[in-house]
């Protein structure tokens, strides 16, 4: 119970001080100040800086991933899960704390291309199962038609979603759903 608290604590404290002065620059000294405690907990924890930076970048994405879990219903068309989608990631992107949130998974992604590790993020897994066997045109979405969207969608609306946070009236909630449901054409 107390681990799991100085866990979350060590983490939101993560996200707020890469978000504020960079992966680089934020120093262990002062992600540990701002939980209440000690980099002792980071190391017993996380075990390095890595693994704490990836811990918050998961929780991040785990997140994102239990938003998109109103959009389980198998029997929601293709399209309607895009549209679902891009309502997920507009709400985010609106939300109290988006532009810190924001900041910090363009640090984390900064350093993942120094240091990459394998594997594709959370949301992306997360579409693709969203998407797999869908309704489409009388029949169903395969996994590689699902694979294909989840990439395109993630990267489509994760770019609206910055847009949006960066100025505001440039896109709107209604353009970003018809941009997702258009993807539903890669299926040709």
């Amino acid at each position: 119970m107390l681990k799991a608290r100085n866990r979350e604590a060590l983490i939101e404290a993560c996200l707020a001080e890469v978000a504020a002065h960079g992966y680089r620059d934020a120093r262990l000294e002062d992600i540990a100040e701002r939980a209440e405690l000690s980099t002792g907990a980071i190391y017993s924890i996380f075990g390095s800086k890595r693994n704490l930076l990836a811990a918050s970048m998961d929780q991040l994405a785990g997140e994102l991933a239990a938003e998109l879990d109103v959009l389980a219903d198998p029997e929601l068309p293709v399209g309607e899960v895009l549209r679902g989608a891009a309502r997920v990631w507009m709400r985010m992107a609106a939300s109290e704390g988006a532009r810190d949130r924001f900041a910090f998974e363009l640090e984390a992604t900064a350093a993942a291309l120094r240091e990459p590790s394998p594997g594709q993020p959370i949301p992306v897994q997360r579409l693709r199962e969203l998407l797999t066997g869908r309704r489409f045109r009388g029949g169903r979405t395969t996994g590689e038609q699902a694979r294909r969207l989840s990439l395109a969608a993630h990267a489509l609306l994760s770019g609206l979603a910055q847009r949006a946070l960066l100025d505001p009236p440039s896109v709107s909630a209604t353009e970003a759903e018809d941009a997702a449901a258009a993807l539903v054409h890669l299926l040709c």
